[in-house]
């Protein structure tokens, strides 16, 4: 009777676990137009910073951003990965699945629309500072616990270039100058790389200085930290035809990434002085270097070269200017990385 008693309530338990235990089932996901990396795994698994795992278990991703549609991607217990052609899967697909809220956050490559949404960019649009603007930042001198490193919450003294244009209320961004920038083509210097480091809100003047509160800090904050007004940008972009045909060169990039891609900012050499707006639209592409002709009766010319088309890399669009420079988000790539040194030309309307 008690071997009995004990079955039963062993096939109880078993009853009532047996859902629980059983294996979860892959969702099968196609990929369609304008999905990425970081809105899938937002989207699947709840953490958009999954992708670079996602990019490190599929080699056969040659750019980390980069998705085809078409593709069918296998999601099932907490990872993501991305079925070779040719593997019919046997798994349920998405449709059948309860609907999962599709992220806003991500605007990758987005259709034609007259308003593009910002993502956070982790102020990619303000890592490079033109040598001519050095001039006119603000620097942190002290503060009212006489500390080296400092933190949010604490006041600090700010030496401004032009202390009357500093108001109460006033936001600003407290950077580090980094390496300098130097022009891919002319070698010149161009400017700095910039670190950012926190935000400060004005609480008063006087005579020397602006008075002023840390509000925010991304990182340990020294005394010779240098200051300049920071100027949000705007949630949305809308799409502006250019109104010159420029030319350009790519100088830089946001944390001095060498290999660029989707939704990384890229800085160039043309700016405000060349007619550039926010919300002009760019295109990417690769000079190609001449190719010598293949046809015997050319082998004796003394131009025997040939003009091979550019490569097209991508597009962008223009999310803030300066005199000589100007900040893009990359909204769109082509199957191949980009690189300082890379071309880009203005989209006419």
């Amino acid at each position: 009777m008690k071997i009995t008693r004990i079955l039963l309530i062993g096939c109880l338990f078993a009853a009532i676990f047996a859902p629980a235990m059983a294996a979860e089932e892959p969702i099968i996901y196609t990929v369609k137009k304008g999905d990425t990396l970081w809105g899938i795994s937002k989207r699947f698994i709840k953490d958009p910073y999954y992708w670079p795992n996602l990019w490190s278990i599929n080699p056969e991703i040659g750019n980390p951003h980069l998705i085809f549609p078409g593709q069918k991607l296998r999601i099932h217990d907490g990872r993501i990965e991305i079925i070779p052609i040719g593997e019919m899967p046997e798994e349920v697909a998405v449709d059948e699945v309860a609907p999962v809220e599709t992220p806003v956050e991500a605007p990758a490559a987005p259709a034609k629309t007259e308003e593009i949404k910002l993502v956070d960019i982790y102020g990619g649009a303000r890592s490079f500072i033109g040598a001519g603007e050095v001039a006119t930042l603000g620097t942190l001198i002290d503060s009212t616990e006489e500390r080296f490193l400092l933190y949010a919450g604490e006041t600090v003294y700010l030496e401004m270039a032009d202390l009357a244009a500093v108001v109460p209320g006033q936001r600003l961004e407290l950077i580090e100058i980094g390496e300098p920038v130097i022009h891919p083509v002319t070698r010149q210097e161009i400017g700095y790389q910039v670190n950012h480091m926190g935000f400060a809100e004005v609480t008063g003047k006087t005579k020397s200085v602006a008075v002023a509160l840390i509000r925010d800090s991304t990182r340990e904050i020294q005394r010779g930290a240098r200051v300049r007004p920071y100027n949000e940008l705007p949630a949305f972009i809308a799409r502006k035809p250019a109104a010159y045909d420029r030319q350009g060169i790519i100088i830089t990039a946001d944390e001095g990434k060498l290999a660029l891609s989707q939704l990384d900012v890229i800085h160039i050499d043309i700016g405000a002085a060349n007619g550039l707006e926010v919300g002009n639209e760019l295109e990417i592409f690769r000079a190609r270097t001449f190719t010598k002709s293949a046809r015997p009766l050319k082998q004796f010319d003394e131009d025997n070269f040939l003009d091979l088309p550019a490569v097209p890399l991508g597009k962008a669009i223009i999310i803030a200017t300066q005199e000589m420079t100007a900040a893009a988000l990359v909204l769109e790539v082509a199957n191949l990385p980009i690189y300082r040194g890379d071309l880009v030309k203005t989209v006419l309307r």
